[in-house]
């Protein structure tokens, strides 16, 4: 039974950016998943290796994980407990992807996987307090 004496604090701030975080990103990853639908396959080399991408299939993995933010997104700002769960999943899986981008982008990922970090311990630790704001 949650203890609702309990007074919210400061990470009720940094949950409600993880939700509109989550927002963004959600209609940022659509809007690539779209592009990527209407490109041609293309070559990427790595580590002196040629791969034949399909963007197709990774178009509609982009659409698909667009929606679940978005949906994770709203759902947190609300103070819903499933949006809180799929709120940690995908700042879980985020920490787990640019951390096998560190080799090709190691800036831009640490930072990601800085922010991810911050998110998922807001979610996490601090998730519950949204619902005494709705």
């Amino acid at each position: 039974m949650a203890d609702y004496n309990q007074q919210t604090t400061g990470w009720t701030g940094w949950v409600m950016f993880a939700s509109l975080l989550m927002i963004l990103s959600g209609f940022v990853h659509i809007l690539y998943g779209i592009g990527s639908l209407f490109t041609q396959n293309w070559f990427l080399y790595a580590n002196q290796s040629i791969y034949l991408i399909d963007a197709k299939s990774g178009g509609w993995a982009l659409i698909l994980v667009g929606i679940l933010l978005l949906v994770s997104g709203t759902l947190l700002l609300s103070g819903n407990a499933f949006g809180r769960a799929m709120g940690m999943v995908l700042a879980t899986v985020g920490i787990i992807a640019n951390l096998a981008y560190v080799g090709i982008a190691p800036i831009w990922s640490i930072l990601a996987v800085i922010v991810n970090a911050l998110i998922l311990y807001a979610i996490g630790a601090h998730g519950g307090e949204m619902k005494k704001l709705t």
